[in-house]
């Protein structure tokens, strides 16, 4: 918006500007403005020229030539006029120039100079003609128009700013909302899971009246690493990989389920295949220790596992020594493509 706006307004200053050199080559040509018109309309096409030549602020040394040749067209446009019978209506055409020349330096951030260049203007028709020559020749009518336009450039770029300030703010409030809604129901997703995990177990202990069992115990031990599981690990698990895991528990493994957070940004979809190739994988081992973790962010692997089992040897010796430990399994899947 604010790019179109901008070349809208170059092009209305360009217009503007057309106007005035065609108009000043007629006086010209029609013999009533003398030959300096032409050097004023020379130097009033290399100013404007250079002031529309890029966008953005001006650079300093083409912000002087302009300026300069801004100034030189007042003291070269009024020689052949007379500040007591002429008006602008009389070939004053220089007093458009100097304003389209400040209309654009405005745009290209050039205030200072802009401001200056009108004041020159306005000085210069006072002392050439006095007030009745700063009304006649427009001068003042230019002032006026100039700094409304100035005023309402400035009114709605601090407009733009604060609808972008809003905008900031409201999309900051929407993902706020956003992530508060997946926190609760992240939670009570947590919470339902774990009520169905928990609720046979609680039951059966609410009827229990002569005590637990040592299967119980063994089965609330289990019971209360997979609730673990699902705190710090829930990005690894479905209900595939639940199984596999409580099933290698309940016949004696250890089974580690950590999720680090180096699957954060996966998308849930991304990470079924590959939760049902780890579910795969674990279907009839028999190792001792099963590891399953989350690789690190910058890895180019989502997530590994890793089965081990105590050798027989050493287990017969007496030795228990990690070590001495073999390698049943070692998967490591890569991250998925982003999409």
């Amino acid at each position: 918006m604010i790019v179109v706006r901008r070349w809208f307004s170059f092009g209305i200053a360009s217009a503007i500007a057309a106007y005035t050199a065609a108009y000043a080559v007629i006086e010209i040509a029609v013999g009533r403005a003398p030959l300096s018109d032409l050097v004023a309309l020379v130097l009033f096409g290399i100013a404007f020229g250079l002031c529309v030549a890029r966008t953005g602020q001006a650079p300093l040394a083409t912000t002087v030539v302009i300026v300069g040749a801004g100034i030189a067209l007042p003291l070269l446009g009024s020689q052949g006029l007379d500040p007591v019978h002429d008006s602008y209506s009389s070939g004053a055409w220089y007093v458009s120039g100097v304003a389209c020349i400040v209309v654009v330096l405005l745009w290209r951030r050039r205030a200072i100079a802009a401001w200056s260049l009108l004041g020159v203007l306005l000085l210069h028709t006072y002392v050439w003609g006095g007030l009745d020559a700063v009304n006649g020749f427009g001068v003042v009518a230019a002032a006026l128009l100039i700094a409304i336009m100035a005023a309402g450039g400035w009114a709605v770029a601090r407009t733009e700013q604060d609808l972008r300030r809003s905008s900031a703010v409201e999309r900051q409030a929407l993902e706020w909302e956003a992530a508060q809604d997946a926190y609760h129901s992240e939670r009570h997703a947590r919470l339902a899971m774990t009520a169905a995990l928990a609720g046979p177990m609680l039951e059966r202990i609410a009827g229990a009246t002569d005590g637990l069992t040592d299967a119980d115990r063994f089965e609330c031990r289990v019971l209360e690493q997979t609730i673990r599981d699902e705190i710090r690990g829930r990005r690894l698990l479905n209900d595939a990989v639940r199984e596999q895991v409580i099933a290698h528990r309940r016949r004696g493994a250890l089974v580690q389920v950590n999720d680090d957070g180096g699957i954060d940004d996966v998308d849930a979809h991304a990470m079924a295949p590959l939760l049902d190739r780890v579910a795969a994988a674990l279907d009839g081992l028999t190792s001792d220790r099963i590891i399953i973790r989350t690789a690190p962010r910058d890895s180019a692997k989502a997530l590994s596992v890793v089965a081990m089992s105590s050798d027989p040897v050493a287990a017969a010796l007496g030795i228990d020594d990690a070590d001495d430990e073999q390698v049943d399994l070692w998967l490591e899947l890569d991250r998925p493509l982003p999409v």
